[in-house]
């Protein structure tokens, strides 16, 4: 279990102010239109006996009034793996599904698009508590010892509230640790840092060690087998947006993720990560290479259309040769599916 207020805090370090705009979240956040659900039993993790107390460090980030945020990281003492989870974004939820976790879960929320068919078995048996976030009533109505958030947004004032008031209550807090990446990219090694540290959190390292391990292992083999045919072709990515396109900019995982398929992304040197630009710029970055977001505000199709439908995009590359590919929004953050779809993307480069 987590421990109880101040004996679990160790230690606050680096603590740094940025603009939303270097750390804002891809998608929106709601007000909170959940009703509470009744809280479900959940058995002690099997680990718990063989547990050693671990200390983990979370990111942990703050946004105020005027709109700068605070990041910085804190450490905690888990005395026992926690028991009663709830996950907050779909991207985390699928790193504790794949860590075979789901019976520790007493909820989840925020599907952005469907769950990996080899975990939607484990899915079904997690209570969903609101399609976006859950209210902190709702939250606290399940009686949580743990939340596991993937945008800063999941600890927002509309949400489960700060991590640090939820500590003092004695529940345990973890946040993505490339949200405190403040002006710098995304990385694989931050999902790397993730799983490993859910997995100390919950005693189950060697499932995490092994995860990553094949996680590592596939990103090798795409990119071996991707070759080199020159220079690196230009590619946009075209989330939403019909006057002005919403895009991956510097600091996003996709940044990284193309550049590790052999790409380039075109607004690579665009602060944060993600950013809405014009019609203009895109056009005059000319793209070989298109890829759309599939996510349940914004379908691909609909996003084909706009672009085949345009006569002011038609002389852009990859709209004249139709070099579209599609990916998941899901894909596009920190997370276990960014290994496949760099073997995705690194296919689509290299043809």
């Amino acid at each position: 279990m987590f421990a109880k207020p101040l004996l679990v805090l160790v230690a606050s370090l680096a603590i740094a102010l940025a603009v939303v705009a270097c750390g804002a979240d891809p998608t929106p956040t709601a007000p909170p239109t959940s009703t509470p659900v009744p809280p479900t039993e959940t058995p002690a993790p099997a680990a718990q006996a063989a547990y050693v107390p671990v200390t983990v460090e979370s990111c942990t980030a703050v946004q105020d009034e005027e709109g700068e945020v605070q990041t910085g990281t804190a450490s905690y003492i888990y005395t026992e793996p926690p028991s009663r989870s709830i996950t907050l974004n779909q991207h985390v939820t699928e790193v504790m599904l794949a860590l075979e976790l789901q019976e520790y879960m007493v909820g989840t929320a925020y599907i952005d698009d469907e769950i990996l068919p080899q975990y939607q078995a484990a899915y079904q048996s997690v209570p969903v508590l609101a399609e976006e976030y859950p209210s902190r009533e709702v939250i606290l109505g399940q009686n949580p010892d743990f939340l596991y958030g993937g945008f800063r947004s999941a600890f927002g004032n509309d949400a489960a509230g700060s991590q640090e008031e939820l500590n003092k209550i004695g529940i345990g807090t973890y946040l993505t640790s490339s949200i405190c990446n403040i002006g710098s990219p995304d990385t694989l090694d931050d999902v790397y840092t993730d799983i490993s540290s859910i997995g100390k959190i919950f005693g189950v390292s060697e499932r995490a060690d092994a995860l990553v391990k094949a996680l590592a292992e596939e990103v090798s083999k795409a990119t071996s087998q991707a070759g080199s045919s020159g220079d690196a072709p230009r590619v946009f990515l075209f989330d939403s947006g019909d006057d002005a396109p919403f895009t991956a900019t510097c600091c996003s995982m996709f940044t990284n993720m193309i550049e590790t398929a052999g790409g380039k992304n075109i607004f690579d040197e665009v602060d944060g990560r993600w950013k809405t630009v014009s019609w203009e710029e895109v056009i005059d970055r000319d793209p070989e290479l298109i890829v759309l977001t599939e996510a349940d505000w914004s379908t691909s199709q609909e996003k084909i259309d706009l672009l085949l439908g345009n006569p002011a995009l038609a002389d852009i590359t990859a709209v004249k040769e139709q070099r579209f590919v599609v990916l998941q929004f899901s894909s596009l953050v920190p997370g276990i599916r960014n290994a496949t779809a760099i073997a995705e993307l690194a296919e689509a480069v290299s043809q």
